[in-house]
């Protein structure tokens, strides 16, 4: 075999394997882009009342929440994301290098947002046990609120 038709050989397989990861990474990216940002609550389903009747307990009214949840601003809202998905792979048992490069932060373009989110996301995973919905939410909203605001 000649060395030109090695060189060739070699040349398209190079090629060949160029074009494939870029394709691979084109399909990530779009799996990646049609994926929602939050995962959203699903409420608990009620029983029918008939259901309720044949146990023989009465349906009780739901409370009224005691305060009416605020919009945050959006990068309060990303920092509740980022701190989420931390408590999330924590519990998982994933490692805080996993957590530092989720979506959220390895594509903020802004370096002094991004050091913001890592230190967000590193913060929340040091936390042991399990928080509230809401109570997280309360205290990640008050912590962007307190800090520097959004660069």
């Amino acid at each position: 075999m000649s060395v030109f038709l090695r060189w060739g050989v070699f040349g398209i397989l190079g090629v060949a394997a160029l074009m494939y990861a870029y394709n691979a990474s084109k399909r990530l990216a779009e799996s990646h882009s049609t994926r929602p940002r939050v995962a959203a609550v699903q409420p608990a389903e009620e029983p029918a009342e008939d259901e309720a009747a044949d146990a023989g307990e009465a349906a009780a009214p739901v409370p009224a929440p005691a305060e009416p949840v605020r919009a945050a601003p959006a990068h309060c809202e990303t920092e509740l994301v980022v701190a989420q998905h931390a408590l999330d792979l924590k519990q998982a048992g994933e490692p805080l290098d996993r957590v530092l490069r989720m979506r959220e932060i390895s594509w903020e373009e802004v370096p002094a947002r991004r050091e913001r989110l890592e230190e967000v996301a590193t913060r929340w995973y040091g936390y042991e046990g399990s928080f509230q919905p809401a109570a997280l939410r309360v205290a990640v909203i008050n912590d962007c609120q307190r800090s520097a605001p959004a660069p």
